[in-house]
Protein backbone atom coordinates (compact mmCIF):
# COMPACT_ATOMS: atom_id res chain seq x y z
CA UNK A 1 0.00 0.00 0.00
CA UNK A 2 10.24 4.52 6.37
CA UNK A 3 15.01 7.90 6.55
CA UNK A 4 13.61 4.50 5.53
CA UNK A 5 11.40 3.77 9.42
CA UNK A 6 9.32 6.36 10.45
CA UNK A 7 7.15 6.49 13.48
CA UNK A 8 3.24 6.16 12.51
CA UNK A 9 0.91 8.64 14.55
CA UNK A 10 -1.84 6.17 15.50
CA UNK A 11 -4.26 7.04 18.59
CA UNK A 12 -4.27 3.83 19.66
CA UNK A 13 -0.32 2.70 19.82
CA UNK A 14 2.89 4.38 19.96
CA UNK A 15 5.00 4.50 16.41
CA UNK A 16 5.65 1.14 15.02
CA UNK A 17 7.72 -0.47 11.94
CA UNK A 18 8.78 -4.22 11.36
CA UNK A 19 7.35 -7.05 12.25
CA UNK A 20 8.58 -9.71 14.96
CA UNK A 21 7.07 -12.60 16.34
CA UNK A 22 3.90 -11.75 17.88
CA UNK A 23 3.80 -12.64 21.54
CA UNK A 24 1.40 -14.87 23.17
CA UNK A 25 -2.09 -12.69 24.32
CA UNK A 26 -3.50 -13.31 27.78
CA UNK A 27 -5.86 -16.08 28.67
CA UNK A 28 -8.45 -13.49 29.51
CA UNK A 29 -8.13 -11.62 25.95
CA UNK A 30 -7.93 -14.76 24.04
CA UNK A 31 -11.72 -16.17 26.07
CA UNK A 32 -13.26 -12.53 25.09
CA UNK A 33 -12.27 -12.33 21.45
CA UNK A 34 -12.70 -16.73 20.75
CA UNK A 35 -16.25 -17.77 21.72
CA UNK A 36 -17.82 -20.86 20.76
CA UNK A 37 -17.75 -21.39 16.74
CA UNK A 38 -20.87 -21.24 14.81
CA UNK A 39 -21.85 -23.23 11.62
CA UNK A 40 -19.08 -22.94 8.67
CA UNK A 41 -20.50 -20.87 6.05
CA UNK A 42 -18.64 -22.66 3.25
CA UNK A 43 -16.88 -19.46 2.41
CA UNK A 44 -13.60 -18.58 3.01
CA UNK A 45 -11.70 -15.13 3.66
CA UNK A 46 -8.65 -14.41 1.07
CA UNK A 47 -5.74 -12.73 0.95
CA UNK A 48 -1.89 -11.83 -0.84
CA UNK A 49 1.18 -12.68 0.86
CA UNK A 50 4.40 -10.83 0.77
CA UNK A 51 2.91 -7.37 2.35
CA UNK A 52 4.49 -7.42 5.79
CA UNK A 53 3.41 -6.69 8.59
CA UNK A 54 -0.12 -6.87 7.81
CA UNK A 55 -0.66 -10.20 5.57
CA UNK A 56 1.72 -12.89 4.67
CA UNK A 57 1.72 -17.15 5.10
CA UNK A 58 5.14 -16.86 6.56
CA UNK A 59 3.98 -14.46 9.56
CA UNK A 60 2.96 -15.07 12.83
CA UNK A 61 -0.76 -15.51 12.64
CA UNK A 62 -0.82 -14.60 9.34
CA UNK A 63 0.39 -11.26 9.76
CA UNK A 64 -1.49 -8.18 11.14
CA UNK A 65 -4.81 -7.94 9.35
CA UNK A 66 -5.12 -11.54 9.54
CA UNK A 67 -4.90 -11.61 12.83
CA UNK A 68 -7.06 -8.61 13.51
CA UNK A 69 -9.63 -10.24 11.00
CA UNK A 70 -9.91 -13.46 12.22
CA UNK A 71 -10.55 -12.32 15.92
CA UNK A 72 -12.75 -9.92 14.76
CA UNK A 73 -15.01 -12.24 13.37
CA UNK A 74 -14.73 -15.26 16.21
CA UNK A 75 -16.36 -11.79 18.57
CA UNK A 76 -19.73 -12.86 17.27
CA UNK A 77 -19.04 -16.59 16.87
CA UNK A 78 -18.04 -16.81 13.25
CA UNK A 79 -14.87 -18.89 12.19
CA UNK A 80 -13.00 -18.56 9.24
CA UNK A 81 -10.14 -20.28 6.65
CA UNK A 82 -7.75 -18.05 5.59
CA UNK A 83 -6.58 -18.62 1.71
CA UNK A 84 -3.79 -17.10 0.12
CA UNK A 85 -3.04 -16.11 -2.97
CA UNK A 86 -2.70 -13.54 -5.57
CA UNK A 87 -4.02 -10.39 -4.78
CA UNK A 88 -5.56 -9.76 -8.20
CA UNK A 89 -6.98 -13.00 -8.16
CA UNK A 90 -8.28 -13.45 -4.23
CA UNK A 91 -10.17 -10.10 -5.16
CA UNK A 92 -11.71 -11.03 -8.22
CA UNK A 93 -13.29 -14.28 -6.40
CA UNK A 94 -14.51 -11.82 -3.55
CA UNK A 95 -16.23 -9.63 -6.39
CA UNK A 96 -17.72 -13.12 -8.12
CA UNK A 97 -18.86 -14.08 -4.87
CA UNK A 98 -16.57 -17.30 -4.55
CA UNK A 99 -15.16 -15.85 -1.21
CA UNK A 100 -16.04 -14.27 1.40
CA UNK A 101 -14.12 -11.20 1.93
CA UNK A 102 -10.33 -9.89 1.70
CA UNK A 103 -8.32 -7.48 3.35
CA UNK A 104 -6.45 -5.29 3.38
CA UNK A 105 -7.75 -2.84 0.89
CA UNK A 106 -7.42 1.21 0.41
CA UNK A 107 -10.95 2.81 -0.88
CA UNK A 108 -11.02 3.84 -4.21
CA UNK A 109 -13.94 4.75 -6.33
CA UNK A 110 -13.06 1.62 -9.19
CA UNK A 111 -13.72 -0.83 -5.87
CA UNK A 112 -16.03 1.09 -4.37
CA UNK A 113 -18.82 0.02 -7.57
CA UNK A 114 -17.88 -3.50 -6.61
CA UNK A 115 -17.56 -4.14 -3.05
CA UNK A 116 -18.36 -2.74 0.76
CA UNK A 117 -16.37 -1.18 2.94
CA UNK A 118 -15.64 -2.32 6.35
CA UNK A 119 -14.89 0.34 9.22
CA UNK A 120 -10.98 1.59 9.22
CA UNK A 121 -8.78 -1.61 10.42
CA UNK A 122 -5.85 0.87 10.28
CA UNK A 123 -4.61 4.08 9.60
CA UNK A 124 -1.19 3.97 7.65
CA UNK A 125 0.91 7.22 6.10
CA UNK A 126 1.94 6.15 2.67
CA UNK A 127 5.44 7.70 1.42
CA UNK A 128 7.12 8.26 -1.97
CA UNK A 129 10.31 5.86 -2.22
CA UNK A 130 12.36 6.93 -4.91
CA UNK A 131 15.70 5.83 -6.96
CA UNK A 132 19.36 7.07 -5.97
CA UNK A 133 19.58 6.83 -9.46
CA UNK A 134 16.93 9.21 -10.44
CA UNK A 135 16.80 13.39 -10.10
CA UNK A 136 13.40 12.84 -9.19
CA UNK A 137 11.72 14.54 -6.12
CA UNK A 138 8.31 14.67 -4.35
CA UNK A 139 7.72 17.93 -2.90
CA UNK A 140 3.89 17.55 -1.97
CA UNK A 141 3.23 18.16 1.66
CA UNK A 142 -0.25 17.38 4.04
CA UNK A 143 -1.35 20.67 3.73
CA UNK A 144 -5.14 18.79 5.00
CA UNK A 145 -3.20 16.77 7.29
CA UNK A 146 -4.48 13.60 4.81
CA UNK A 147 -3.62 13.97 1.38
CA UNK A 148 -1.30 15.73 -0.91
CA UNK A 149 -3.47 19.19 -2.29
CA UNK A 150 -2.41 21.06 -5.68
CA UNK A 151 0.12 20.34 -8.45
CA UNK A 152 2.99 20.77 -5.82
CA UNK A 153 3.31 17.33 -5.22
CA UNK A 154 2.18 15.78 -8.48
CA UNK A 155 4.74 17.80 -10.33
CA UNK A 156 7.93 15.82 -9.29
CA UNK A 157 5.84 12.46 -10.81
CA UNK A 158 5.13 13.82 -14.32
CA UNK A 159 7.46 12.20 -17.07
CA UNK A 160 8.87 9.84 -14.70
CA UNK A 161 8.32 5.59 -14.10
CA UNK A 162 5.98 4.48 -11.04
CA UNK A 163 5.91 1.16 -9.89
CA UNK A 164 2.61 -0.74 -8.61
CA UNK A 165 2.64 -4.36 -8.28
CA UNK A 166 -0.40 -6.22 -9.34
CA UNK A 167 -3.21 -6.18 -7.13
CA UNK A 168 -2.37 -2.80 -5.46
CA UNK A 169 -4.34 0.40 -6.10
CA UNK A 170 -2.09 3.40 -7.02
CA UNK A 171 -3.17 7.22 -5.54
CA UNK A 172 -6.22 8.43 -7.82
CA UNK A 173 -4.01 11.62 -8.80
CA UNK A 174 -1.41 9.04 -10.10
CA UNK A 175 -3.76 6.61 -11.52
CA UNK A 176 -5.10 9.90 -13.47
CA UNK A 177 -1.87 10.92 -14.78
CA UNK A 178 -1.13 7.49 -16.23
CA UNK A 179 -4.27 7.63 -17.78
CA UNK A 180 -3.31 11.11 -19.27
CA UNK A 181 0.07 9.51 -20.30
CA UNK A 182 1.78 12.01 -18.06
CA UNK A 183 3.11 8.94 -15.96
CA UNK A 184 4.40 5.48 -17.32
CA UNK A 185 3.83 2.72 -15.00
CA UNK A 186 5.40 -0.85 -14.29
CA UNK A 187 3.34 -3.81 -12.48
CA UNK A 188 5.34 -7.04 -11.23
CA UNK A 189 3.97 -9.16 -9.66
CA UNK A 190 4.78 -8.22 -5.84
CA UNK A 191 6.20 -5.29 -3.75
CA UNK A 192 9.41 -7.05 -3.64
CA UNK A 193 10.08 -6.71 -7.75
CA UNK A 194 8.94 -3.15 -7.11
CA UNK A 195 11.53 -2.41 -4.47
CA UNK A 196 14.50 -4.13 -6.94
CA UNK A 197 13.53 -2.21 -9.88
CA UNK A 198 13.64 1.40 -8.10
CA UNK A 199 17.07 -0.02 -6.09
CA UNK A 200 18.18 -0.35 -9.63
CA UNK A 201 16.76 2.58 -11.83
CA UNK A 202 14.38 0.44 -13.71
CA UNK A 203 11.62 2.80 -11.75
CA UNK A 204 11.67 6.40 -10.25
CA UNK A 205 9.73 5.41 -7.37
CA UNK A 206 6.71 3.35 -5.16
CA UNK A 207 3.92 5.13 -3.35
CA UNK A 208 2.99 2.91 -0.80
CA UNK A 209 2.79 2.77 3.31
CA UNK A 210 5.86 3.36 5.58
CA UNK A 211 5.13 -0.19 7.64
CA UNK A 212 5.20 -2.36 4.50
CA UNK A 213 7.93 -0.69 2.80
CA UNK A 214 10.40 -1.15 5.54
CA UNK A 215 10.06 -4.47 5.69
CA UNK A 216 11.08 -4.90 2.57
CA UNK A 217 13.11 -2.67 1.93
CA UNK A 218 14.65 -4.09 4.78
CA UNK A 219 14.10 -7.90 3.42
CA UNK A 220 15.78 -6.91 0.21
CA UNK A 221 19.05 -5.35 1.79
CA UNK A 222 18.94 -2.42 -1.05
CA UNK A 223 18.73 0.69 1.38
CA UNK A 224 21.05 2.07 0.54
CA UNK A 225 20.20 2.62 -3.28
CA UNK A 226 16.63 4.00 -2.05
CA UNK A 227 15.64 7.96 -0.39
CA UNK A 228 12.01 8.36 0.83
CA UNK A 229 10.14 11.82 0.83
CA UNK A 230 10.44 14.12 3.84
CA UNK A 231 7.07 14.30 3.70
CA UNK A 232 3.86 11.79 3.63
CA UNK A 233 2.31 11.24 0.13
CA UNK A 234 -1.12 10.74 1.96
CA UNK A 235 -2.74 9.51 4.81
CA UNK A 236 -5.29 6.20 4.14
CA UNK A 237 -6.92 3.98 5.81
CA UNK A 238 -6.96 -0.29 5.22
CA UNK A 239 -10.17 -2.04 5.10
CA UNK A 240 -11.64 -5.81 4.87
CA UNK A 241 -14.00 -5.92 1.62
CA UNK A 242 -16.79 -7.97 0.59
CA UNK A 243 -18.58 -8.21 -3.11
CA UNK A 244 -21.43 -6.13 -3.05
CA UNK A 245 -23.73 -9.43 -4.44
CA UNK A 246 -22.68 -11.56 -2.03
CA UNK A 247 -25.76 -12.61 0.12
CA UNK A 248 -25.47 -11.54 4.03
CA UNK A 249 -22.82 -9.03 2.93
CA UNK A 250 -24.01 -6.48 4.70
CA UNK A 251 -24.79 -8.13 7.89
CA UNK A 252 -21.41 -9.80 7.69
CA UNK A 253 -19.30 -6.43 7.82
CA UNK A 254 -21.74 -5.59 10.35
CA UNK A 255 -20.25 -8.21 12.16
CA UNK A 256 -17.18 -7.32 11.25
CA UNK A 257 -17.10 -4.19 12.52
CA UNK A 258 -18.85 -5.12 16.00
CA UNK A 259 -16.20 -7.14 16.36
CA UNK A 260 -13.59 -4.84 15.68
CA UNK A 261 -14.91 -2.26 17.88
CA UNK A 262 -15.20 -5.07 20.67
CA UNK A 263 -11.46 -5.88 20.23
CA UNK A 264 -10.77 -2.26 21.11
CA UNK A 265 -12.78 -1.66 23.66
CA UNK A 266 -11.21 -5.21 25.40
CA UNK A 267 -8.12 -3.66 24.96
CA UNK A 268 -7.17 -7.22 22.11
CA UNK A 269 -6.46 -4.32 19.19
CA UNK A 270 -3.54 -2.81 21.02
CA UNK A 271 -2.21 -5.95 22.27
CA UNK A 272 -2.11 -6.54 18.71
CA UNK A 273 -0.86 -3.86 17.05
CA UNK A 274 2.21 -3.90 19.22
CA UNK A 275 2.99 -7.95 19.44
CA UNK A 276 3.35 -7.39 15.56
CA UNK A 277 5.19 -4.51 15.66
CA UNK A 278 7.97 -2.74 17.28
CA UNK A 279 8.90 0.82 18.21
CA UNK A 280 10.66 2.25 15.41
CA UNK A 281 14.29 3.78 16.66
CA UNK A 282 14.96 7.13 17.53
Amino acid sequence: MPVLMRGLLLAVVPAVVLLLAVPTVGQALESAAEPAPAPYTGLDLVTGGDYAPYTGEDLPGGGLVTDLARRAFAVSGRHYDVRFMPWKRGYDGVVAGRFLATFPYVRTPEREQEVLFSDPVIEVRQFVYMSNRTAMTFDGRLADGRSVRGSRGLEGFRGRTVCQPVGYALPPELETLVGQGQLARQTPSDLGACVRMVATGRADAFVIDEYSAASAIARSGLADDIRVSDHPYAVVTFHLVIGRATPGAEATLAAFNDGLKALKAQGVYRELLSGHTVPSPP
